[in-house]
């Protein structure tokens, strides 16, 4: 397998059943080529043929090459700063099971955390029936090492340099990928979800921190080959409190969930409706002032076509969105206000994990290359 096999993959993955005349003028390969990639394709089990593609020229129709979703698997990991989510998909990131597990931050060691990963992973193998899988993609809450093995620092867990992708290997025999947490959800987002065929997508994501992710014509933005957006790095104010980063006045020490649920006196785990909580607070409008004020700086920089909102944010109130509908657009350069649009994730509370996933796709099938 190679790059060739990569090509014609995505373009069903995208585009549907093809004929091998259509394959072959979308990849831009010739037709002998095109039908080595595809007899490959066809003995490897990836991809099938079907009924004849109707067309309007001399001779028969030829036969449809389609993708085969349920030929193979993956496991995708989203570890947030207490949360992980596991969820086994096919290749087009359907779920076929899911679990969940919490841990103690920053008490918790990483290697503790991995090993629970490769025990429910082998669990819902085993209870999901779908054999063995193609890989894994761990979705990590920090910016990830330019090879995507290793988390470099991680604020809200306190792990510096840990090699997870090696740890989990050693214990799974799977290979493994890392990615930026909330880019995985952006990248998920451009090939499953509601950004599909949108030039750059941009997902916010609020949970025990304020995280973004930003994909430009299906590519993840990764300055330096490891960064990430630090939307939640944003300073809005000189004199603000105190942020993990050790920065004042960071959006992200404004809007986390310890200080929403210390705003409405809550403790243990935060609900799922936080937000539609504190709409009911005097904390809600300066809440919404200083997310419009961080978005607006964002789009004037980065200008995405789509934000996509997650974690609370994609469970908050109505409100948020007219508020945001409202009062983003003249903040924002004239050509962004009627081309900008703001959507929930198309994945609910399972976006991290089948973001994770979805870079396991992209890494081990949709490449090409088999690990």
């Amino acid at each position: 397998m190679g790059a060739h096999h990569g090509q014609i993959l995505r373009i069903l993955r995208d585009e549907g059943a093809q004929s091998r005349a259509i394959l072959a003028r979308r990849s831009k390969l010739s037709p002998t080529t095109l039908t080595h990639v595809t007899a490959q394709l066809l003995a490897d089990g990836a991809v099938a043929e079907d009924e004849p593609v109707a067309s309007n020229g001399v001779g028969r129709p030829g036969l449809a090459i389609r993708l085969l979703p349920d030929a193979y698997h993956v496991a995708g990991v989203h570890i947030g700063a207490g949360l992980v989510q596991l969820v086994v998909t096919n290749l087009i990131g359907v779920p076929k099971a899911a679990a969940a597990f919490d841990f103690e931050v920053p008490q918790t060691q990483p290697d503790a955390v991995i090993a629970r990963v490769a025990y429910e992973i082998e669990r819902l193998v085993a209870e999901s029936s779908v054999g063995r899988l193609l890989g894994v993609g761990l979705g990590v809450p920090g910016p990830v090492d330019a090879e995507q093995r290793s988390i470099l620092a991680s604020l809200n867990t306190g792990w510096r340099n840990p090699p997870l992708a090696e740890m989990l290997e050693q214990q799974t025999g799977l290979a493994t990928v890392l990615e930026h947490n909330v880019s995985s959800m952006a990248i998920a987002e451009s090939r499953f979800g509601i950004g599909r065929d949108v030039p750059a997508v941009l997902f916010v994501y609020l949970r025990s921190g304020f995280g973004a992710g930003l994909v430009i014509d299906g590519i993840p933005f990764r300055p330096g080959g490891h960064g990430a957006v630090e939307l939640g790095h944003i300073q809005i104010s000189q004199n603000g409190p105190l942020c993990s980063c050790g920065n004042h006045g960071c959006l992200e020490s404004y809007v986390n969930e310890r200080v929403l649920m210390r705003a409405l006196e809550l403790k243990g785990p935060p609900p799922s409706d936080l937000l539609a909580q504190l709409e009911k607070t005097a904390e809600w409008a300066p809440m919404l002032t200083r997310l419009t004020d961080s978005l607006s700086i964002a789009i004037n920089l980065l200008t995405p076509d789509l934000i996509v909102f997650g974690g609370h944010l994609g469970e908050a109130p109505e409100s948020l969105f007219s508020h945001l509908r409202t009062h983003l657009p003249p903040r924002v350069m004239p050509h962004m206000r009627d081309i900008l649009r703001l959507e929930r994730t198309s994945f609910g509370s399972q976006a991290g994990a089948i973001g994770g996933a979805t870079v396991a796709l992209d890494h081990f099938f949709y490449s090409g290359v088999r690990h």
